[in-house]
């Protein structure tokens, strides 16, 4: 009897490494457990798995689903170990004993599922498999054309969520001139959810976010544009068009500035004074 004991306890403690609890998933399938599965899980948990949905679709299907048992006044609410799962900031549902979630899909938003557990009964757990399907085709690049366009993914349309995307345009010797036609991201104090990053001329990078248009590019070297967004709330995006103007002789043909002279001792001519 004590021979088993150990053996259970081995194999528990064998099923449970670091990352169990909770992560985020990448790649396009696969199955996520309770710590331990199929042995009962640990008490005093609190583990959160998500999953971007990368502007896919998202769906999660729990094969096997094992919990305490509510019991009490409060049985309805799950008042002990629970499953929840979250699209975005939503809570789509909270599970518990064998009520299984089932098959969940979920549009462009990411998805989080969370298990908690007491100090008490424990069970064998959850699994559950999932898969991603028509993913959003990777975003960003080197822009290298004489002029061109950005955009936000799938824009006009909103743009998916947990998005990184970096485009940079190449100066190769000549003027980035560039100028947004569109700008609609989810709004921030300090565009912490979705924001723009642009980084130009050996600057600190200036973000943006809300709906006001950055202001227009000019740029003598390589224009970078940063665009992340979160896995909530998603807008229209933005637009913008650029070119890259040949600069000859120190002069630039769009503004027809002397580049031979340092910024800081160029003049500009004023109204002659009779």
């Amino acid at each position: 009897m004590m021979w088993v004991k150990v053996c259970i306890f081995l194999l528990s403690s064998a099923t449970l490494s670091h990352g169990d609890c909770g992560g985020t998933v990448t790649g396009a399938e696969g199955t996520i457990s309770s710590p331990g599965y199929p042995v009962s899980y640990p008490s005093h948990m609190d583990c959160t798995w998500t999953l971007p949905s990368r502007g896919g679709r998202l769906t999660l299907t729990f094969t096997d689903f094992q919990l305490e048992r509510p019991i009490g006044m409060l049985s309805s609410r799950c008042n002990y170990d629970y499953v929840e799962v979250h699209e975005g900031d939503a809570l789509v549902g909270r599970w518990c004993g064998e009520n299984s979630p089932g098959t969940l899909t979920f549009g462009s938003r990411t998805a989080q599922v969370h298990m908690v557990s007491d100090s008490s009964i424990s069970r064998r757990g959850f699994r559950l498999q999932w898969s991603l399907a028509s993913v959003a085709p990777p975003c960003g690049g080197v822009m290298d054309g004489p002029y061109g366009e950005i955009a936000s993914p799938s824009y006009p349309l909103d743009y998916p969520s947990s998005r990184d995307c970096t485009w940079t345009i190449a100066a190769q010797g000549g003027q980035i001139i560039a100028r947004f036609l569109d700008f609609a991201l989810e709004t921030g104090s300090s565009c912490q959810y979705d924001y723009l990053e642009i980084i130009a001329d050996g600057e600190a990078p200036r973000r943006h976010c809300g709906s006001d248009l950055p202001p227009d590019i000019s740029s003598y070297s390589d224009v970078t544009f940063h665009f992340v967004s979160d896995g909530n709330k998603q807008e229209k995006g933005f637009q913008l068009i650029y070119s890259i103007q040949p600069v000859s002789n120190g002069v630039s043909s769009e503004s027809g500035t002397d580049q031979s002279t340092p910024p800081s001792q160029r003049t500009t001519a004023g109204p002659v004074q009779s």
